[in-house]
């Protein structure tokens, strides 16, 4: 039962990690990384049916793409917690909230559970916030505090890229611009209709993300019996 009880919270502990790894951003230009897609594709002069601004547009959906699947992309916000409220706006565009910690007024600081809408005011006899909730672009804390000095929340985000011009490098972690560079090669094949091609460019996009989220996981072990 105990070491099913582990495994249990093993697993959670996992699911609330994000695993980038380096947030050291990449040096490369949007420019540079539609090149190296036209190397693979053997399309090194940039043609009407693979235009350099058609390949901007899949580098662009690649990067959102690419940070759902690794949550390469990290940020924090601080925000300052008032007296009797539940909610309050995330200014970071952002894709997931991964965890949160309250710092309270002598700077000590924990991090909160996650919680659930509906829950709010069901613990009113705890006077410190204990769970955290997003939804609709809101972080919910909770139980509230009644009053309020210096008492704060760091949210730790994955956060959504913003579109580039072809000029600009990428903002995401360096080491994810072969992954990216995969991601423009694989929809070159699909509009081309070459489902083979597509299929193998597409697996070596999503094992580039894969060996990355591997190679960073760091799994608890089990204390020593």
């Amino acid at each position: 039962m105990l070491k099913k009880l582990s495994v249990i919270i093993m697993v959670l502990l996992i699911s609330v990690y994000s695993y980038a790894g380096s947030q050291q951003a990449s040096a490369t230009l949007a420019s540079t990384i539609i090149t190296n897609a036209r190397a693979y594709l053997n399309d090194t002069v940039a043609t009407y049916f693979f235009s350099d601004a058609e390949m901007l547009v899949w580098l662009n959906n690649g990067l959102v793409d690419m940070v759902n699947k690794s949550n390469c992309y990290e940020t924090t916000e601080d925000i300052a917690l008032v007296a009797d409220q539940v909610e309050y706006a995330i200014t970071t565009a952002y894709i997931v909230v991964k965890a949160v910690r309250y710092v309270d007024s002598a700077s000590k600081s924990r991090g909160l559970l996650p919680g659930k809408p509906e829950d709010v005011g069901v613990s009113e006899d705890i006077e410190e916030p204990q769970y955290w909730y997003d939804w609709a672009g809101k972080i919910g804390i909770y139980p509230v505090l009644a009053s309020v000095t210096t008492e704060k929340v760091t949210l730790y985000l994955v956060k959504r890229p913003v579109a580039i011009a072809s000029n600009v490098a990428v903002p995401t972690p360096a080491i994810y611009d072969k992954a990216l560079t995969m991601y423009i090669v694989a929809q070159a094949w699909a509009k081309d209709r070459q489902t083979a091609k597509y299929v193998q460019a597409m697996s070596l996009y999503q094992a580039e993300i894969d060996r990355y989220r591997k190679d960073f996981l760091s799994v608890p072990q089990e204390p020593a019996r």
